[in-house]
């Protein structure tokens, strides 16, 4: 029987700075294969968790491990909120994906008890300077409706999208969005963790319990955790990582992830967001530049994530941030490569382009792409099928 075990190590202060890490453990048949240390580091807060909490770390390998099909044991305190959550988790990503996450088994030595009085009005948001944590900064720190939430803190991962090893990428990014943030009075905090050097799964379905994982480290100061959601409610794309449905199950107990802004489609936001230019033209959309070095001076403008953003601020007539280079031309947008994952947001577009009445040029370069990516998902689908292509996701 193959299981990963979690050792939960006690914290580290040095300058301000909080060390928390783990051992991870897998093992085969009882006997140990591997081991590795995962840790998260972030600056100290007035309170932060307690030293045998374990959460956050089972929250980062819980995906992964139903992904090795290893039984999960966390020798650390969880509460038993999270672990009551956490088994309707495994039994939707396994219902989803049967043959990708396997229906594992899962506890922990000891019971965390939750501590009363943090008040759950105050939040603490993910913030990467792109298009949903932009606007959950702007929505909950500037609106007045019932559903906004005290935002207190904003925190910047380093170890995500910006590699470790890139800290001179890390720190102009994170100076860029500091000075985004201060504009709303809000202040950024960098966190760094190594979760995808100890984890190789696929971002695209990991990346929520990751983020949620970093935000329960603020479960000493807050209650609330928000997530910026990617897709509005009617545009949602089941499976995916970040999402209403397994989002809010990485709660615990005293601490609640919430999946933000599922009324607003990617267009109702770049239309709000306009009224805080410091958000607008600071927008942070593109990875590919991450990898070519050109994202110091902004979004490249070309990759598919740019050109349907482009697309979506042509759509509304608004101007184009001060963070892309221009309108993508036609031939622009039919020399994007096509992705097996991008047939569902470009197949959105397309609705969003004809509903808006985009000349016939243009709306016919959009479905070009709604074909190529969908042809590229049938031939993956049908390699898989004929045992040439192994299983993946999505």
């Amino acid at each position: 029987m193959d299981s990963l075990v979690i050792h939960c190590q006690p914290p580290v202060y040095r300058q301000e700075t909080v060390h928390q890490s783990c051992v991870i453990e897998r093992k085969t048949d009882g006997i140990t294969t591997s081991t590795d240390t995962l840790w998260i580091e972030m600056p100290e807060l007035a309170v932060m968790p307690e030293e045998n909490d374990a959460e956050p770390f089972l929250i980062m390998a819980f995906l992964p491990a139903m992904a090795e099909g290893r039984q999960l044991r966390v020798e650390g305190a969880v509460s038993r909120d999270l672990l009551v959550s956490l088994a309707e988790f495994r039994d939707i990503w396994h219902c989803w994906d049967a043959k990708q996450f396997n229906n594992i088994e899962f506890g922990s030595s000891q019971l965390l008890e939750g501590k009363p009085g943090i008040s759950h009005r105050e939040a603490v948001a993910a913030f990467s300077g792109g298009l949903d944590s932009t606007f959950t900064a702007w929505r909950h720190k500037t609106g007045t409706d019932p559903g906004v939430i005290d935002l207190r803190y904003c925190m910047m991962v380093h170890g995500f999208d910006i590699p470790l090893w890139n800290e001179s990428m890390f720190q102009l990014m994170f100076a860029r969005c500091e000075e985004t943030v201060r504009t709303l009075d809000l202040e950024l905090l960098p966190i760094r963790t190594n979760c995808r050097t100890v984890f190789r799964l696929n971002w695209l379905i990991w990346h929520g319990p990751a983020v949620a994982a970093c935000l329960q480290m603020f479960k000493g100061v807050c209650g609330v955790g928000l997530l910026g959601g990617t897709y509005g409610c009617k545009g949602q794309l089941f499976p995916f990582g970040s999402n209403p449905i397994t989002d809010p199950l990485l709660s615990t107990a005293g601490f609640r992830i919430m999946h933000d802004g599922i009324a607003y489609s990617r267009i109702k936001k770049f239309t709000a967001l306009r009224e805080w230019p410091a958000g607008y033209n600071a927008l942070r959309i593109c990875f590919t530049g991450i990898d070519k070095g050109i994202i110091q001076e902004g979004n490249c403008g070309k990759c598919s994530k740019c050109v349907r953003s482009l697309l979506r601020i042509h759509f509304e007539g608004l101007p184009v941030p001060e963070s892309f280079p221009g309108l993508p031309s036609v031939m622009d947008i039919v020399r994007v490569r096509p992705s097996v994952v991008d047939a569902h947001v470009w197949r959105i577009v397309l609705q969003e382009a004809i509903a808006k009445r985009q000349r016939l040029s243009l709306v016919l370069a959009v479905a070009w792409m709604v074909f190529v990516c969908t042809l590229a998902k049938i031939v993956k689908k049908s390699l898989q099928a004929a045992g040439i292509w192994g299983p993946s996701f999505p």
